[in-house]
């Protein structure tokens, strides 16, 4: 293939990806605007200038594909002739490779196929059964059940898509919770050190010590069967609101609570690394608050690490929710997930003529997510890594 070929390759792909995106860039931004809103009293009082005009015309530029900059949610706004920053910068080397932008249309697409099938708009029947096509076969685009029925005569397609709802929602929970967890103990941890570190790294080396797997089972089990929690989740934003199920309320917590090991030792390494540089001690000698010190000078320094682990425990949270699916402890049976499916299937399989499509389907579903995220996280490491500036 010619030069020019390859490079008009990743300049389409860009397009692609930038048209993907603008939803969630429309998303992002609007929530800049509410950030600045609310922020506005407390830099009033603190004496700084108000940079919403600049922050609107940056953002209508990008939206209105006229600009690559994507202003920053809550900082002040890089005028024309400054740095955009390292962000744009990680930005505009990830629109450099193939494999970033085609791993990132692809995971835009699992979320926004999560987000309709949240709100109804796809897959909105998934758990009305036809008893007169039970076990039917795919029957391709030319027929009423593309890729088949299961034993209740669900739709395995519908089936599917509402499953990338329930792997988006424990993915993105769980690893959000571990993230938080992880990186505030680690920063603690790495920043104080002497008995505070010793008591965080005790706690977490004490909490790997023990097989996750069966740490998983108990936990989920324990939470299950306690009254109280019940109760709490029945009452919570998250049954109320978020419209969550109990099963998947559990699993949640359950990942989240257990997961965060990785994260902490991660940050808590990079915290100590990063205590003692000169932009650390200046704030100290000019009195700094120390919630200023780790979560405004030191954290920007080292919060893409914590943006590649978050990936990371998404993709996990989404391989033990098949786990515990399949061993009983995950999600009800009338609730659509990739877990209950494969856990379906395996007696399917024992079936003759073998039933093997709705297996196919949740693993090809499955596997399409894991791998998109997986390539996106390796080419983000590599965009945000210094030492790889080119």
């Amino acid at each position: 293939m010619s030069a020019p070929a390859v490079a008009r390759r990743p300049a389409a792909l860009a397009t692609v990806a930038r048209v993907v995106s603008w939803p969630l860039a429309a998303f992002g931004l609007a929530l800049g605007v509410v950030a600045r809103v609310l922020l506005y009293p407390l830099h009033r009082w603190r004496g700084r200038d108000f940079d919403g005009e600049a922050y609107g015309a940056q953002a209508l530029a990008y939206l209105g594909f006229r600009s690559t900059r994507f202003p920053p949610l809550v900082a002040p706004v890089p005028a024309a002739g400054e740095s955009p920053g390292p962000w744009n910068e990680a930005r505009r080397r990830m629109c450099k490779s193939s494999v970033a932008l085609a791993s990132w249309v692809g995971t835009c697409l699992y979320l926004y196929v999560a987000v309709a099938a949240q709100l109804g708009w796809v897959a909105g029947n998934f758990g009305a059964g036809d008893r007169d096509a039970v076990f039917a076969a795919p029957t391709g685009f030319a027929g009423p059940h593309v890729l088949g029925t299961d034993q209740l005569g669900r739709d395995v397609l519908a089936l599917a898509l509402r499953g990338v709802t329930t792997a988006m929602w424990i993915g993105v929970l769980s690893a959000a919770l571990s993230s938080v967890l992880g990186t505030v103990l680690g920063a603690i941890a790495g920043y104080f050190g002497r008995w505070v570190d010793v008591a965080i790294v005790w706690l977490y080396t004490t909490l790997e010590s023990i097989p996750y797997l069966l740490l998983l089972l108990a936990f989920n089990f324990v939470l299950r069967k306690n009254e109280d929690f019940v109760e709490a989740y029945r009452t919570s934003f998250l049954a109320t609101d978020l419209k969550l199920s109990l099963g998947v309320t559990t699993i949640v917590l359950t990942l989240g609570l257990t997961s965060w090991v990785g994260v902490c030792r991660t940050v808590r390494a990079e915290f100590i690394r990063q205590r003692d540089r000169d932009y650390v001690i200046a704030a100290r000698a000019l009195g700094l608050p120390t919630r200023n010190i780790l979560f405004k000078q030191i954290l920007p320094n080292v919060f893409h690490l914590v943006l590649v682990s978050f990936s990371l425990l998404l993709v996990s949270a989404i391989k033990f929710e098949v786990i515990l699916s399949f061993l009983g402890l995950g999600l009800d049976p009338e609730e659509a997930s990739w877990g209950s499916m494969i856990s379906q299937a395996r007696l399917e399989l024992l079936r003759e003529p073998s039933v093997w499509w709705q297996l196919t389907t949740a693993t090809g579903f499955m596997f399409g997510l894991v791998l998109c995220v997986n390539l996106f996280a390796d080419a983000l490491r590599d965009a945000l890594d210094p030492r790889l500036k080119h």
